[in-house]
């Protein structure tokens, strides 16, 4: 008969296993980029060396690139990814790591979903949902990069992927790549920020706040001078107004204090800025204004 210890080992292989075939399983949808060097075609006008990276089925280019950048292996960041996670013996579940392409694979993400939390508001059921994320893209511009993603699933509003310092930042090249190989470290490092986000969340809802603190908030988050908003263009107004109308919602849910400022302001970007769009929280002025909001809050913690 097998003993408890016994049992456990089984256990393990067995979600190893599991794991595995899941990152084969992934290996399979990963796109694969191709580096094709680009050249003007007008005899008698030297340009400098330029790459397009587009993916190996053809298409548009990805991005336009110089000579250093080298596109990212994703087989080989699956590889790397799945070895710094067994490695590190978080308590995550591999079998749950998700692709994601933005801007038709320009950006690729792969999430990780680590814990539940449920935030100490009036809210009943007031539940973050974070995750390990771990980018790279073939854009020219998005770093290899890995931080935490955190969804505030009431009303699915909150902070997406707001990271102050993420973990990991690097350009692509061929020599950065080798560094990825692995994430082990790197891991419990962003579990710790994670940890430290809900914490400081929570402390967010203790700092009771006025209306004089909320117009000073705003006219730093939008450069927009709150105290003379009579001067303000149309245009400016309607955006002061329409985030004012966030910050009310929330404050009625979960009262008047720094929390409830920051969740209208995402209210604002995730609802009305982004409206819905993903990528545009990720990546785009939505995901800006998330993230010096926090800042700001933050700073004053």
């Amino acid at each position: 008969m097998f003993n408890s210890n016994q049992n456990k080992h089984m256990d393990i292989l067995t979600n190893i296993q599991s794991s595995g075939n899941h990152i084969n399983n992934l290996k399979s949808q990963v796109l694969t980029a191709k580096k094709i060097q680009l050249h003007t075609g007008m005899e008698g006008f030297n340009s400098p060396k330029s790459f397009g990276i587009y993916k190996n089925t053809g298409g548009d280019a990805l991005g336009i690139v110089g000579d250093v950048f080298e596109p990212m292996n994703l087989q080989l960041f699956l590889d790397a990814i799945e070895h710094s996670v067994l490695s590190s013996n978080a308590d995550v579940d591999l079998n749950k790591l998700t692709y994601h392409e933005y801007y038709g694979g320009g950006k690729v993400v792969f999430r990780l979903p680590l814990k539940k939390y449920e935030i100490k508001t009036p809210m009943v059921g007031d539940t973050l949902e974070t995750a390990l994320e771990f980018r790279t893209g073939f854009d020219g511009m998005t770093k290899i990069s890995l931080g935490f993603y955190a969804l505030r699933l009431w009303c699915t509003n909150g902070a997406k992927n707001w990271q102050k310092d993420v973990a990991i930042s690097m350009k692509n090249t061929t020599k950065n790549q080798a560094k990825v190989m692995t994430f082990t470290d790197e891991i419990f490092k962003v579990i710790s920020m994670t940890e430290n986000y809900v914490n400081c969340l929570n402390d967010a809802t203790l700092k009771q706040i006025t209306q004089s603190d909320i117009d000073k908030f705003l006219t730093k988050l939008t450069g927009y001078d709150v105290k003379a908003y009579s001067d303000l263009t149309t245009r400016s107004r309607n955006i002061l107004d329409s985030v004012n109308n966030s910050i009310a919602i929330e404050m009625q849910n979960t009262g008047n204090n720094a929390f409830s400022l920051l969740q209208g302001i995402t209210r604002y970007t995730t609802h009305e800025l982004a409206k819905g769009n993903i990528e545009k929280l990720l990546y785009a002025s939505a995901s800006e204004m998330n993230a010096k909001a926090h800042e700001l809050i933050f700073a004053t913690n």
